[in-house]
């Protein structure tokens, strides 16, 4: 049986803390002691039907404690557990199970449905514990060592670019991050860390999920992000860390729930740029920084984060200690404050797309990763992110990224939140179409929108037009949906 660092790592705490409580769903609380024996009931079904030990199993499971014994039961059974996306449609889960090899998806009952649709086996997820037990097995002797050449999890990426890839993470990738977060941020046993972005997403399952079990700190989980529902749990359970894309700390700042937040000292921002307008009303309301950090599935997930002691505003942070940064350009390294490709080298960076070794050979050349982020180091080391390579735009020959001129824009009057994109333009090669969503209270006219802007950015820049929306729209983890604002220009057009 392929032996699993993880679990090694997890049952530590458990045996440290047995009486502790690990997990919160929402009435449900889950003791240390509890959650190991339902681990080890779901590894020990899993071996009594086990026809290929090497199996890939998959998971389908929102965030409730079922997703910690499904995941954590087939790391505990030596499985590679292909972590699939909750909203997935039936099609893609069918394609996923394909192209992992999935012959069974743990899963809870809600969610069965789906797989059945996608012609996908199901095997659900047993929560049966023995009562008052406080008891933890030790861990296994080790049959088989995975060293760092074995996939513990297999996520899918977002697909931005294409068909979504599975990305393969071993167990030295996950320790590894998590330790580098741990060190950077400051995380420690007696954090409470509120789980709402999804845990399939890279984010979610090492930093709000794997990180506080392997210290020993408690996970409060909760299945979806209702700003009053988070407000209250942060209260209720005295929450100290919360990691969330910057448009829920927007929302949780606008919320006009009373709500008791003084307990709260790690706010982190991930997966989107962090505007200066949601920093200032989060912190306004709450007496609480965002720290912005960045981070790529690849990298499992975490690059760099703003020390809770040194936060610089408008930076990605500083790269994780065990791991380095660079940017780069076609010649090679490029000087401090120069902008290039964000490249990142160390323990974090994945096995690989499973399956997909020219893929991988692009994306990690020498084992570099090449994140087709591009940004710039500043002389203390700070990360400054540009945007994607595939975001940029060429606009009569000038090179633009959106979030230039969304910064701008964001600074005018009324603004509550701003989106460019480019659309093709038969004289200039391409031209910026802005979607603005305006504030409560305020009317936007794409007249004065013009006129604001003509202020902000140099003539080249300025937007062809402004479309005011009454919502941007937001993919499953919360970013911004580009996909959907092109697809709006081309219904209009």
């Amino acid at each position: 049986m392929t032996h699993r660092r993880i679990i090694d790592e997890v049952r530590a705490s458990a045996e440290r803390g047995p009486e502790r409580i690990a997990l919160v769903g929402g009435d449900e609380r889950v003791s240390y002691a509890q959650l190991m024996q339902r681990v080890d009931a779901v590894a020990a079904a899993l071996r009594k039907a086990d026809e290929a030990p090497r199996e890939i199993i998959g998971l389908l499971c929102s965030n409730r404690p079922e997703f910690a014994y499904g995941v954590l039961g087939a790391l505990a059974a030596g499985k590679t557990v292909a972590v699939l996306p909750t909203l997935a449609p039936p099609p893609l889960l069918a394609m996923m199970a394909a192209d992992a090899g999935l012959k069974r998806v743990l899963t809870t009952e809600e969610v069965a449905p789906r797989l059945a649709e996608a012609g996908v086996e199901s095997v659900l997820i047993s929560t049966s514990v023995e009562k008052g037990s406080k008891e933890v097995r030790k861990s296994e002797n080790k049959e088989i060592s995975t060293g760092n050449s074995e996939a513990a999890v297999l996520l899918y990426t977002s697909g931005s670019t294409g068909r979504p890839k599975a990305v393969a993470l071993s167990d030295e990738n996950i320790l590894a991050n998590i330790q580098g977060s741990v060190d950077a941020a400051g995380f420690d046993a007696e954090d409470v860390v509120l789980a709402i972005l999804p845990l399939f997403h890279s984010y979610g399952l090492t930093v709000t999920l794997l990180l506080p079990l392997v210290l020993g700190a408690k996970v409060v989980m909760l299945e979806r992000f209702a700003p009053r529902a988070v407000l209250a749990s942060i209260e209720e359970h005295r929450v100290t860390a919360v990691v969330a894309v910057p448009t829920q700390y927007r929302l949780l700042a606008k919320d006009p729930t009373p709500a008791d937040a003084s307990s709260l000292r790690l706010c982190i921002a991930g997966a989107e740029r962090l505007a200066e307008s949601v920093s200032a009303e989060f912190a306004a309301r709450f007496g609480k920084e965002i720290l912005q950090g960045y981070g790529a599935t690849e990298a499992s997930p975490v690059v760099s984060i703003n020390p809770p002691w040194a936060n610089r505003a408008g930076a990605a942070g500083k790269p994780l200690p065990n791991i380095r940064v660079t940017v780069r350009n076609a010649a090679g390294l490029v000087p401090a404050g120069a902008l290039g490709e964000v490249c990142v080298e160390g323990p974090s960076v994945m096995l690989g797309y499973f399956n997909r070794p020219e893929a991988t050979a692009e994306k990690i050349p020498g084992g570099v990763l090449r994140t087709g982020d591009q940004g710039w180091l500043d002389a203390d080391g700070y990360l400054f992110l540009a945007g994607r390579a595939d975001d940029l735009i060429k606009v009569a020959g000038e090179k633009i990224y959106p979030a230039e001129v969304e910064r701008a824009i964001e600074q005018i009057e009324g603004v509550e939140e701003v989106a460019v994109i480019g659309v093709a333009d038969a004289t200039r090669g391409a031209a910026l179409v802005a979607f603005v969503q305006p504030k409560a209270g305020f009317t936007l006219t794409e007249q004065g929108l013009r006129a604001a802007c003509r202020g902000c950015v140099d003539g080249m820049k300025l937007p062809r037009s402004f479309v005011v929306v009454e919502q941007l729209p937001r993919t499953p983890t919360g970013k911004l949906d580009r996909k959907g604002l092109a697809c709006h220009i081309t219904a209009a057009g």
